[in-house]
């Protein structure tokens, strides 16, 4: 075996490890800093740039991120090119670590969903990025969101939708909006993580939906989900060691 210090060794000497030879603590050395697995996450479901890596952790400092993604490449786990960033083979290897992480959440009332949690903008980023064109009519399809309990910063969203290109604004642009969902956002929420289904969602307090009714009727087809609904995690069981 060669002791000598490796990408992501060497990173973690520039700061404090946990000095074990256990497995587990050194890939927590490389990987257990705050925002680091999320930063992974964010560039195994596409994200190659500085600025949709943020849209999908809105929360996140821009200098935590850029600080973050230092570590990601010197470790070896991610590689940047041009300004895109991308995984190497070793970060594309933590997706099954990935979705465990996401198991273990969604059987355990240790990492329960609380109001904490809920954030429109990382939700409405989530779905712009798990669209299915293919399900989509063929003209564009203007979709505005209003979360009912938020402010007035966090509470309108428009998806402009067509099989060619998915757009997230923050800002009435003026388009004509086809469909309307008004919704509180843990009611959204819980629907987009898979905890109730769509027609469950219609019937929950404060949940309204207006427009044109074909359009209506589709919608709840538009989108894959999030990418580990309890369904999703249970059909990848055992789909791997």
């Amino acid at each position: 075996m060669n002791l000598r210090s490796r990408g992501g060794r060497l990173y973690h000497a520039l700061v404090s490890g946990y000095g074990q030879f256990c497995a587990v603590a050194r890939a927590l050395d490389v990987l257990g800093e705050r925002w680091t697995l999320l930063i992974v996450r964010e560039l195994l479901l596409g994200a190659t740039t500085f600025t949709d890596i943020r849209r999908g952790l809105p929360r996140i400092p821009r200098a935590t991120l850029s600080s973050r993604l230092r570590g990601l490449r010197t470790a070896g786990i991610a590689e940047a090119t041009g300004g895109d960033y991308r995984l190497t083979e070793a970060g594309l290897a933590l997706a099954p670590v990935m979705r465990e992480l996401a198991r273990w959440a969604v059987s355990t009332d240790s990492a329960a969903l609380t109001e904490d949690d809920l954030d429109t903008a990382a939700l409405t980023w989530d779905m712009q990025r798990r669209v299915d064109t293919s399900a989509l009519p063929e003209r564009t399809i203007v979709l505005a969101i209003e979360f009912t309990d938020r402010q007035a910063t966090d509470r309108n969203f428009w998806l402009h939708l067509s099989r060619t290109s998915i757009n997230l604004c923050r800002q009435d642009t003026g388009a004509p909006v086809d469909v309307w969902l008004a919704t509180p956002t843990t009611a959204a929420t819980r629907w987009w993580l898979g905890h109730v289904s769509w027609a469950q969602l219609l019937r929950q307090p404060g949940v309204r939906v207006h427009g044109d009714r074909d359009l209506q009727r589709q919608m709840h087809r538009w989108f894959l989900h999030y990418m580990f609904t309890p369904q999703a995690l249970s059909e990848t069981a055992g789909s791997h060691p």
